[in-house]
């Protein structure tokens, strides 16, 4: 009787297991729109996937010079992997430079870190519409501190 209570047991619990880890997502839709960020040396990085698995990169270094390349990517189980860049052509006019070698992690919160350069720290990037969303409410708090101080 205990073995078959401890069976039971055992079949609820893998079955409340899979309720609480959802399946992993391997759609484009998971990595793919816009995402900025800055370095810790102030660099700004400019990442934009398409959902057919294409996207730019570009890095300012704040002198209003570019780094820039095409890829391919993929969403390999939550993971976002390059699977080929493609450096921009040089060009003075636009003052945009090739960029050859990159790195890209997911980390922790819908956050990505951008490697070019071991010289360069990493870039911590979000999506434009999660940084507009958290901005917004930032206003919203400050526009009501306002009122109260007026009070």
């Amino acid at each position: 009787m205990r073995y078959l209570t401890g069976l039971i047991l055992y079949c609820i619990c893998l079955s409340y297991a899979y309720a609480l880890t959802p399946p992993l997502d391997g759609t484009p839709a998971l990595f793919s729109g816009e995402w900025a960020g800055n370095s810790a040396q102030g660099s700004y990085c400019y990442i934009n996937l398409n959902e057919d698995g294409s996207g730019w990169i570009l890095i300012d270094g704040g002198a209003g010079d570019w780094l820039g390349a095409r890829l391919k990517w993929r969403n390999l189980k939550q993971t976002l992997q390059v699977e080929k860049i493609t450096p921009l052509i040089s060009s003075p006019q636009q003052r945009i430079s090739p960029l050859d070698k990159i790195s890209i992690r997911t980390e922790f919160n819908q956050t990505l870190s951008l490697t070019w350069s071991p010289k360069y720290p990493d870039c911590q990037l979000q999506r434009i519409e999660i940084t507009a969303h958290h901005l917004n409410r930032a206003r919203s708090v400050i526009g009501k501190l306002r009122q109260d101080e007026r009070k």
